[in-house]
């Protein structure tokens, strides 16, 4: 079934919307919640909590990809439920790491909300169309899906340091745009 079946399915209240939902996107929220959380229970948990948001945003909201628009609501409360089971405060996991290299680019804390931000939202968007395809993706897999150097050197076929390199540079890249927007 296409987003725009589903969507509709939401409309009209049908409660089969929710199970053609997790049959087009179950196991990329449940594998982008799992990166998160480390842990099948508390990941399924995000998911079923992600389905039932949806559940009560739509409607009014219809959005373009509903992909996009669940992923988003998996990995905000995924990370709302790290935040509340203290990992991140813990540090060393993938997920701090992730945050700590993207802080560096703001030179400030607390960068899960400043990227909630709408303005930052919308600028890091405009920055990351007019990066290559490549450079796109593998920052996404890193900052968004929050993939391993190793799972990202797998999936674009490129080595470990060339996907650091990559990071590095659009990293640089990204704090220039931002400056340039005054949003630093």
């Amino acid at each position: 079934m296409v987003d725009e079946q589903i969507i509709n399915l939401y409309w009209a209240r049908d409660e089969r919307a929710i199970a053609e939902t997790d049959r087009s996107y179950g196991s990329l929220c449940r594998g982008l919640s799992r990166r998160i959380l480390k842990n099948p229970e508390d990941a399924e948990e995000c998911v079923n909590d992600s389905y039932f948001r949806l559940w009560q945003r739509l409607p009014p909201e219809r959005p373009n990809s509903l992909g996009s628009y669940l992923t988003r609501i998996v990995r905000n409360l995924s990370l709302d439920r790290l935040r509340q089971l203290g990992a991140a405060k813990r540090g060393g996991g993938a997920i701090t790491l992730s945050l700590e290299e993207l802080e560096q680019v703001t030179g400030r804390g607390d960068v899960e909300s400043r990227i909630a931000a709408q303005e930052l939202g919308a600028a890091v968007d405009r920055f990351l169309r007019t990066q290559s395809e490549e450079a796109r993706g593998i920052f996404l897999r890193r900052y968004y899906f929050f993939d391993s150097r190793s799972e990202i050197a797998a999936r674009f076929e490129i080595t470990g340091p060339q996907v650091s390199v990559v990071l590095s540079r659009t990293r640089k890249r990204l704090r220039a745009y931002l400056k340039k927007e005054g949003l630093l």
